[in-house]
């Protein structure tokens, strides 16, 4: 497999109109494999590898949604929820949490503002049916 590019660097380029995912998460495997998921599925992804980064990405260019996991250095994904709901200039961008399924660590997150969790691992079809589900719902809420 190959290496993960640096955080926030595209790896797909789809049309405008495709859904802007950023994910967080500091292994660089995960965030590859995650990333050539969603870009299969013609979304536009971008990468960060710790909350710190994933924060100063949201701010920066405002995704579709977020995908992160909990378990992080600098700002943990429990933080990075915190964070961003504590924000108002982007405290309506969803979250989707991915973790490996400490069930404390998942309902921390659903307290913290996540639109959603999933445990790693997980299918493809999966991850991106849940993306798809959490957009359409925050799309008829508008």
């Amino acid at each position: 497999m190959s290496s993960t590019p640096p955080a926030v660097e595209s790896l797909a380029s789809p049309a405008a109109t495709s859904p802007h995912v950023l994910i967080v998460d500091d292994a660089p495997l995960v965030r590859d494999m995650f990333g050539r998921y969603l870009g299969f599925a013609g979304m536009a992804v971008r990468y960060a590898a710790d909350g710190l980064d994933g924060m100063a990405a949201v701010r920066a260019e405002r995704p579709d949604l977020i995908l992160c996991d909990l378990d992080m250095p600098e700002m943990n994904g429990i933080e990075l929820c915190r964070a961003v709901r504590a924000d108002p200039a982007i405290a309506d961008v969803p979250i989707l949490v991915i973790s490996g399924g400490d069930p404390e660590g998942l309902h921390a997150a659903v307290a913290a503002g996540c639109d959603g969790v999933l445990v790693k691992p997980c299918t493809q079809t999966l991850l991106v049916a849940s993306i798809r589900q959490i957009l359409a719902r925050r799309r008829s809420a508008r």
